[in-house]
């Protein structure tokens, strides 16, 4: 089982994420995920500055999306990322969040078929071949080629999601898959659909990095981490949850509907209040052992990393240093016995 921090807005300022950043690595974890989310903080930014002040952490945005941004920007700038890390990029990529689309007023009639072809463009461009295309989403002309070399050139891509066809997609084409496994429950469901896409295309799925994307909150028992972090993120998030992935603990949209009226009315705060015990089980949340047995059952289905999200615990940075001395070594010694 390899660990990857997942950062985001949640935590605070720029500074602050590369400063938990730099803390994470100092702790043993292999990877650092900044989330990319319209009208929050550049991921591009925030991982840049991690990539300088870091040494060998493998570095990855959660997640670029095609639809803001072109297939040209995305290859430039992880070209140029890897360039400034010496080789130590990952991309992820998908055509997530559509709702925040339609605020923008950009249409998404074909997200799977977008990503598709997107995926395919970054690729051509990185590898150094000319990227003429004639596409469903993107038809670009001979002129469309880096005009620089790239340090590399294959950048693994790990493609994320929760629905069917694109974790179905991820087995088939990704490098890496990164599903979101609000609940951990939803992670055996995943990963069949990610093997199923990997078998289809006739790839060996142990080939693919399952990099599951969860919430975790550590502290000295169940209820100490139980953090209004964790509680705004559930009310923020919950009601856009996949169905099947919610319906792997019971719940439906139903149940979040008083939360997003609340949300909408009198704010996070207030909707946060409306938590249950059932929506908290979206999240990995208790004492150390308490995460460590979760883990155990991600690993045994078959996620190989674990992107973990806020809101880590009641101190960011003391819970990262736990993770890092308590269940990082609980697992690589697991690994070795195996």
């Amino acid at each position: 089982m390899k660990f990857g921090l997942r950062l985001a807005d949640w935590f605070g300022g720029a500074r602050t994420m590369v400063e938990l950043a730099l803390t994470a690595e100092k702790e043993g974890f292999d990877y650092c995920w900044v989330s990319h989310d319209v009208f929050m903080r550049s991921s591009l930014v925030t991982l840049t500055a991690i990539g300088l002040q870091s040494k060998k952490m493998i570095l990855g945005n959660t997640i670029l999306n095609p639809y803001t941004l072109n297939p040209a920007e995305i290859a430039m700038y992880l070209s140029t990322l890897d360039e400034l890390t010496d080789g130590r990029v990952v991309c992820g990529i998908s055509a997530g969040a559509l709702e925040y689309m339609d605020w923008l007023g950009i249409p998404h009639v074909r997200p799977l078929t977008r990503t598709k072809e997107c995926v395919e463009l970054i690729r051509k461009l990185i590898s150094g071949s000319n990227a003429e295309y004639h596409g469903n989403e993107f038809v670009w002309n001979k002129q469309c080629y880096m005009r620089f070399k790239p340090v590399r050139n294959r950048i693994p891509v790990y493609i994320g999601g929760q629905g069917d066809r694109m974790l179905e997609y991820s087995g088939e084409a990704g490098d890496g898959a990164l599903p979101l496994l609000y609940p951990p429950e939803f992670a055996k469901y995943a990963v069949e659909k990610i093997h199923k896409g990997a078998k289809v295309a006739g790839r060996d799925p142990t080939e693919i990095d399952i990099a599951g994307c969860v919430w975790i909150s550590i502290g000295q028992d169940r209820q100490s981490a139980i953090t209004q972090g964790l509680r705004e993120l559930v009310a923020y998030f919950g009601p856009l949850l996949g169905v099947k992935g919610l319906g792997s603990i019971g719940l439906t949209h139903q149940d979040f509907t008083q939360v997003q009226e609340t949300f909408k009315k009198k704010g996070l705060k207030e909707a946060s209040k409306l938590v249950d015990e059932r929506m908290l089980r979206l999240a990995i949340y208790g004492s150390p052992d308490d995460c460590i047995a979760k883990l155990e059952e991600l690993a045994r289905v078959g996620v190989n990393q674990v992107l973990l999200g806020a809101p880590l615990g009641p101190d960011p940075q003391e819970a990262i240093r736990t993770i890092g001395r308590r269940i990082i070594p609980y697992f690589k010694e697991k690994d070795q016995r195996n």
